[in-house]
């Protein structure tokens, strides 16, 4: 295999198609390998399985895929993923410019700070145990920001229906003074589910690229162009990424969306259609057709993030087939 697709990096969970060497005389000559790939150089591939590590040569690679995280529990994958998971696999679609771990990478509390641009490049966010005692952490927490200058943020995720309080590092903020902001669900879907028929609205012509241009900044959201600096260098760093714009005849963008890949999964960000341009059917058509080329890009899945009060956005996403996974809310020290 020439190269390997994009997304394919140390952490991701694969699925390697190869060669084995040397030939039977009879039988399958391909080997199907699944796992965590946890090294890659100019020559190997190094998966972590079920059962071992498993090197596999470059040169015998004839096919190879990004795969969403093992579901931990039954039902449809989009749904079966633990929130830890998929708050994993979103943080890699919207990172922050640095990033440090309390307590074991993957596993415990990131923190994420972005040059003030999205409370999801700007929080901590636990995901496992941050290895220290939770008054400790929190100290530990506002000690990363205060270093930077930032105001302390966390985003905490909540089961469906749970209280900020029913979480003890909620319970902790809250006592202390931390000052509770409005909450976001989570919606997933199967992308294959998602790509209904969006008729191109008259008068406008869609284009997709890897990377943002000037037009697609432009006609970005008025909180993206108050922060054109910081969504520059922020939407530079995650290494698969599908960037649609809407343009008129006349040369005028009428909206953009943007779509992040990683395991598997396929993020919607920064959906934003011109004032002048609502009620045509234009943020259907740019999240269909980013979503096509994730899914032929091998995103089986999908995931975004909207605010419960957005009402127009709640009934496209909902309306396209996506379902409540889970909600979250930020809290910030005042």
């Amino acid at each position: 295999m020439s190269g390997l697709p994009p997304g394919l990096t140390v952490g991701s969970r694969v699925a390697v198609r190869s060669r084995i060497a040397p030939p039977p005389p009879s039988g399958p000559t391909l080997t199907d390998t699944v796992g965590e790939l946890v090294g890659i150089d100019a020559t190997h591939l190094r998966i972590a399985t079920r059962t071992g590590e498993v090197t596999v040569a470059r040169d015998r690679v004839v096919a190879a895929r990004v795969i969403p995280p093992k579901p931990s529990r039954r039902g449809a994958p989009h749904r079966a993923v633990t929130i830890e998971d998929l708050h994993l696999v979103m943080t890699r679609g919207q990172p922050g410019v640095e990033e440090a771990w309390l307590g074991a990478p993957g596993s415990g509390w990131l923190l994420r700070a972005g040059l003030g641009w999205t409370g999801r490049s700007n929080s901590a966010l636990p995901v496992g145990d941050p290895g220290l005692p939770l008054p400790e952490a929190v100290g530990a927490v506002e000690a990363w920001y205060d270093e930077r200058g930032l105001l302390p943020f966390v985003m905490l995720p909540r089961p469906t229906g749970a209280a900020t309080t029913d979480d003890p590092l909620g319970a902790l903020l809250l006592e202390r003074g931390w000052v509770e902001g409005n909450p976001a669900d989570v919606l997933t879907g199967r992308t294959a589910d998602l790509l209904a028929d969006a008729p191109a609205p008259p008068g406008l012509r869609l284009t997709t690229a890897d990377a943002p241009d000037d037009a697609w900044f432009a006609g970005g959201s008025p909180r993206l162009l108050d922060h054109l600096d910081a969504a520059r260098q922020i939407l530079a760093l995650p290494p698969h990424q599908v960037f649609a714009t809407a343009t008129t005849d006349e040369g005028e963008v009428a909206g953009v969306v943007r779509v992040a890949l990683s395991d598997g999964w396929a993020g919607v960000f920064g959906l934003h259609v011109a004032p002048e341009h609502r009620g045509r059917g234009i943020g259907r058509w740019l999240t269909v057709e980013s979503l096509r080329a994730a899914a032929a890009d091998g995103a089986t899945l999908t995931y975004l993030q909207v605010e419960p009060g957005n009402a127009p956005a709640q009934h496209l996403y909902r309306d396209m087939g996506l379902t409540t996974h889970h909600d979250y809310v930020y809290l910030r020290r005042p």
